[in-house]
């Protein structure tokens, strides 16, 4: 197994090892299969409102009109339990921890780090997505540089 992203995480005193390769990024699109489509289906609801339109605003325009039902915290819930699932994830490779312990374990971050806990997981995703080997080999040191390639940073 190839290690893409590996670091290590300090919570309350134990070190752990956070682990994530393309197999994990598969194995997290097969768990939160269920958050994205209500994610998806939230996100129909805000298309829907807006609904392309320009809205003009006069004295009687009432913000709130069509909003009853969008529920901000349902989507903070969705996001949460994707990184409840990669968080496990995460751990599986080196912990083999079940999933109601890896969420606690994740609970216990989020109190520990706060944000930064996210932020790592999405880093963790990014750096799985590219792929270090064939971009860095010794063998594209003596290519010849692709003109029409634009820079990606």
């Amino acid at each position: 197994m190839k290690e893409f992203s590996k670091e290590t995480m300090d919570i309350r005193g134990v070190e752990y090892t956070l682990f994530l390769n393309r197999e994990g990024i598969i194995a997290l699109e097969k768990f939160t299969r269920e958050e994205k489509q209500k994610s998806d289906e939230i996100r129909k609801m805000y298309q829907d409102i807006e609904d392309g339109k320009v809205i003009e605003i006069n004295d009687e325009t009432d913000p709130f009109e069509g909003l009853e039902n969008v529920d901000v915290d349902k989507i903070y819930d969705l996001q949460d339990k994707i990184y409840e699932k990669l968080f496990w994830i995460l751990l599986r490779t080196e912990h083999k921890l079940p999933f109601s312990e890896a969420k606690e374990l994740y609970k216990k971050a989020k109190e520990e780090y706060g944000h930064q806990v996210i932020e790592l997981c999405d880093q963790m995703i990014e750096d799985a997505n590219i792929d270090k080997v064939s971009v860095n080999s010794e063998d594209n040191k003596n290519l010849k540089k692709l003109e029409a390639l634009r820079p990606t940073k």
